[in-house]
């Protein structure tokens, strides 16, 4: 869905109300932001919320038995061309009229910058830092549960799974290969991982569209099917020309409304280009840019999509910074944009999830329901090797996409996605905790350590991006303060029935 056209104006919320109790990056998602600080929504470059000398050991008796993981990619390249080529298009159609600020007239150089970087590296592909980020998360998986992982001569059977798009198999194969240099791994089995050659490739029987990639996959298993369906009827079919449900285009409208995105849009072009462009392109403009690989196409109509455009282009920096190294030179975008501007452009990022994957309206689940599959595999591994004894790999690891780990959060009502909007009532930085920082930066996850004892109890605890968390409120711990639960619990809790 495509948030950058105009409606009337139907909601005004000032920027100090909307970024009250923001923070993308602190460990609590509640936390007001710090001064001067730039905000990158869903392009946060991932760091974990927690040191693994501080993790709650588990009770006496209990020994970790299985362990399995959900994880977003890595930080990567812009996933196509356009918001690069829109930039530089709107700002050759400046130069033309030298209608360069002195700001401005450097900022052509630097959109160069960026799109040579993400032609060279292919675009929708991990960068350097995007594949550090799941070696070192494989590495301190290993770390964090050593007598399951590291201890003994036997080769251990790992199971994997990605969504099979480039930028998940990519993630995959880094996050082994670290892994295979601590944990001594089954290798000649296709039951078990099997390094791949080709990291963007990767064998299709470790495919899991179902569990990952959900929100494009059809289900085969029948009891699934209500669910994708609602969804599908929720969200619509902009290209196919299927409106979405109206209570989500009402919402998404008052976004578009909110004056405040056309104060902070000329803010930010007018230090670029001159006050008359500027308001050329209030007044009506088209510039596209067309995919190359689907032939889909990304419009510049007004000074909002301009800024947006900007926006966008500046949030892929932090991920890409080994590439800017490589070229000699940081990109420095940070001078084109306030933490101000960003952080309002983040809001309206986070808000635009928040209602089509995320939480959304109170009056609706299909947003979140269609994680289902996913959030019964979670459980499917836990009751079968564990529970059932089959004991045929001792972790399940998954690799997939910000529209994996926003609806999961959603279904599982984890902290940071608990909270879903009153229809009428535009969700807000000020009113719900909602962060896409928070809620998936890159390499986001969520992993299950679980634990049994010789009476065959089965413990699980949770860590989100692995920070211990509690499961949803309506879980009862083993006992209070603790983050283990019951398995037996869980199962009622989030009312799984094997």
């Amino acid at each position: 869905m495509n948030m950058l056209q105009h409606a009337p104006l139907t909601l005004s919320v000032t920027l100090a109300l909307l970024l009250s109790g923001c923070n993308s990056s602190s460990n609590d998602s509640s936390a007001p932001p710090q001064s001067g600080e730039y905000q990158y929504s869903t392009k946060t470059v991932y760091q974990p919320r927690q040191a693994g000398a501080s993790y709650h050991a588990a009770p006496a008796g209990f020994q970790p038995v299985f362990t399995e993981l959900v994880a977003r990619h890595g930080s990567r390249s812009l996933s196509s061309p356009k918001y690069d080529v829109l930039t530089k298009l709107v700002w050759e159609a400046a130069a033309k009229q030298g209608a360069l600020t002195e700001l401005g007239q450097g900022l052509g150089a630097k959109v160069d910058a960026v799109t040579a970087a993400n032609q060279t590296l292919g675009y929708g592909l991990l960068s350097e830092l995007g594949k550090e980020e799941h070696a070192n998360l494989a590495t301190r998986l290993a770390e964090r549960l050593p007598t399951l992982l590291t201890q003994g001569a036997s080769p251990l059977c790992l199971k994997v799974e990605t969504s099979g798009k480039d930028r998940a198999n990519e993630s995959a194969y880094y996050f082994m290969q670290s892994l295979a240099k601590r944990v001594n791994l089954v290798a000649d089995s296709s039951d078990c991982y099997v390094s791949q050659e080709n990291p963007s490739e990767i064998d299709k029987g470790l495919r899991n569209k179902a569990e990952l990639y959900f929100h494009k996959t059809e289900p085969e298993e029948a009891k699934y099917l209500p669910a994708f369906q609602a969804y599908q009827a929720f969200i619509g079919d902009e290209d196919n020309g299927v409106a979405p449900a109206p209570e989500l285009t009402a919402a998404l409208d008052a976004l578009k409304a909110l004056p405040q995105t056309k104060v902070m849009a000329r803010e930010m072009l007018e230090r670029l280009y001159s006050k008359p462009f500027v308001d050329e392109l209030a007044g009506g403009v088209e510039y596209v840019a067309v995919n190359p690989e689907d032939g889909g196409k990304t419009y510049v109509r007004d000074e909002v999509d301009a800024a947006l455009m900007l926006y966008n282009l500046f949030i892929i920096g932090p991920g890409m910074i080994r590439e800017a190294q490589a070229q000699g030179a940081p990109w420095d975008l940070e001078q084109f944009i306030t933490p101000e501007e960003s952080a309002w452009f983040s809001y309206l990022s986070d808000a635009e999830d928040f209602y089509e994957k995320g939480p959304s309206l109170s009056s609706q689940s299909a947003t979140y329901a269609v994680a289902q599959p996913l959030l019964d595999g979670l459980f499917n591994e836990v009751q079968r090797q564990v529970v059932e004894g089959a004991g045929e790999h001792v972790a399940k690891l998954r690799f997939a996409h910000a529209e994996t780990m926003i609806p999961l959060a959603a279904l599982m009502k984890l902290e940071g996605s608990r909270q879903s909007a009153t229809p009428g009532e535009l969700m807000s930085q000020a009113n719900n905790e909602w962060r896409g920082g928070w809620v998936s930066p890159y390499a986001a996850n969520i992993q299950w350590d679980v634990y049994r004892n010789q009476a065959g109890t089965v413990l699980v605890k949770q860590l989100y991006n692995e920070k211990e968390l509690a499961f949803k409120r309506d879980c009862t711990p083993i006992e209070a303060g603790s983050l283990f639960y019951e398995f037996g619990e869980l199962k009622r809790c989030y009312g799984y029935q094997p």
